[in-house]
């Protein structure tokens, strides 16, 4: 979802031990829509899913920020079924800086507006994650790790991914991820009860004045799971 949920993440916390940081922090906000939410290769919503965030990023290199998006996960009936949706709510926090080679450390938890209505599931579908990155130049290194529960399954997960953003034009970037996603909470989610591997190229666009465009083709090797075009445009914005 995100980098991660940082958009995106891919991806908050306390106020008091906040307040010396924010008074020099900057405020910034997106939202957008995409054709469809895949959050490490797997499908989150049946069809489109339009998503917003805040983020607060201080000048010692701590943020705090968070993220929502529309989606079925765990059966919530979509838009076409009774009017009603579900939100995945995303609040997270940590430390990122470095110059040559960057680093990003921090904390997710991932929320879900309608658990409780459905069919209360035990363990919850909501999530607490640790991630980490490694950044040199164009190209990152990244990890997260569940310890307890991932999702609804009752057993930790994890995953290793390295990724590329390489410009092509002063808008137009090339953009490639493969990831392992594995442990026994992701060999939940596949129909063999493996690991399995995510793969993703596409292409990405940013404008000065704030506006995205995205176009990304999604596959994974988990059986009879079809690669999937996703197209995204997004709005991002300053607020302090």
């Amino acid at each position: 979802m995100m980098t991660f949920k940082r958009i995106a993440a891919i991806t908050a916390l306390g106020t008091a031990t906040l307040a010396p940081g924010l008074a020099s922090a900057d405020l910034s906000g997106n939202a957008g829509v995409m054709s469809q939410y895949l959050f490490r290769g797997l499908a989150q919503s049946d069809g489109a899913s339009v998503y917003g965030g805040l983020d607060y990023s201080a000048d010692s290199g701590f943020y705090v920020g968070t993220w929502a998006a529309t989606v079925n996960f765990g059966g919530t009936p979509n838009l076409g079924d009774n009017g009603s949706t579900g939100a995945e709510v995303d609040v997270y926090a940590g430390f990122s800086g470095g110059d040559s080679i960057t680093y990003d450390i921090g904390a997710i938890y991932y929320w879900y507006s309608e658990e409780d209505e459905l069919d209360q599931p035990d363990p919850s579908y909501n999530t607490i994650e640790l991630y980490g990155s490694l950044g040199f130049g164009p190209v990152a290194l990244s990890g997260y790790f569940a310890p307890d529960t991932y999702f609804g399954a009752d057993d930790s997960a994890y995953g290793v991914y390295a990724s590329g953003s390489f410009p092509l034009t002063d808008v137009l970037a090339f953009d490639a991820a493969v990831g392992l996603n594995g442990g026994k909470g992701n060999e939940a989610f596949t129909p063999d009860g493996d690991s399995y591997i995510e793969y993703n190229l596409g292409v990405s666009a940013g404008l000065e004045n704030g506006f995205g465009f995205g176009f990304s083709f999604v596959a994974t090797d988990i059986d009879d799971d079809d690669p999937k075009l996703i197209v995204d445009a997004s709005y991002s914005f300053d607020l302090m």
